[in-house]
């Protein structure tokens, strides 16, 4: 009777790790936004800004969170100017190890990335490989078009800091949206196969994310005349404050969006 007490008592706690997992889903939070001057802008004079965002990806149980593999990232009157700087191709962005020194003059940021991986059928391993980011202005790759141009968002890891070497871009384009009614630029992106599944059977969650769009400036035709811009320029605001937006697409193609404001 002992032992089928034992074996009884065991069932139920597999099946309530089961449900846990079951129930368990991801939470999103931007925890990080800000912005260099403080000052509303206008489309006819743009403010070159500087733009800091960060976000947090979490899981209700505890566990590592499921992969997420797409990105829309944007801050309300923040528009993009790509053709005021510098710019190298994809292809020198993503050269391993190291990007093509043409690219040294098309750096507008930097930032960090901290993931967990683990086994895709055991969500409570947490493995970390924490990562280098440096945000490129690039003219070429998949889905970027002249007119709007694109950043490359350059990964760059090797062991202590994570177990794989790892060192690669993916490609950014820019779009134009607008959010509270103001126009302002989106970076839409889709994280390559072998950066979440780094082989096969594991998953790469994304934990945390820092990023720093640097207040690089450089001249274009705004309305027919000339001005001094920035990569990332100020263009309005609807009241004081102002809305960063970033929406998560999961393999499933579940989608969550996560806002918060800064002065």
């Amino acid at each position: 009777m002992r032992k089928l007490w034992i074996a009884a008592a065991a069932a139920v706690v597999a099946a309530l790790a089961v449900a846990s997992v079951a129930y368990a889903v991801n939470t999103y939070e931007v925890d990080i936004a800000s912005g260099s001057p403080n000052k509303a802008g206008s489309a006819a004079k743009p403010v070159p800004s500087s733009l800091n965002f960060g976000y947090e990806v979490g899981d209700t149980e505890g566990l590592r969170p499921s992969v997420i593999n797409k990105y829309f990232i944007a801050a309300e009157g923040i528009k993009y100017f790509p053709k005021a700087r510098p710019t190298c191709t994809f292809a020198q962005a993503d050269e391993s190890p190291s990007y093509n020194s043409a690219c040294k003059k098309a750096i507008i940021g930097n930032g960090t990335i901290d993931n967990a991986f683990g086994a895709s059928v055991d969500r409570t391993g947490k493995a970390p490989c924490d990562v280098k980011l440096t945000l490129l202005n690039i003219n070429s790759g998949p889905g970027v078009t002249k007119k709007r141009g694109a950043m490359a968002i350059r990964i760059d890891t090797d062991p202590p800091a994570c177990s794989l070497s790892i060192h690669g871009a993916l490609a950014a384009p820019i779009f134009d949206v607008k959010i509270e009614g103001i126009p302002s630029s989106e970076l839409r992106f889709t994280v390559p196969d072998n950066l979440i599944h780094p082989v096969p059977g594991v998953d790469n969650s994304v934990i945390d994310v820092t990023s720093h769009v640097l207040k690089k400036t450089g001249k274009v035709k705004v309305k027919g005349k000339t001005r001094t811009v920035g990569f990332a320029s100020a263009v309005g605001r609807k009241g004081k404050t102002r809305t960063v937006r970033v929406t998560f697409v999961d393999e499933t193609n579940h989608r969550e969006t996560a806002t918060t404001t800064y002065p």
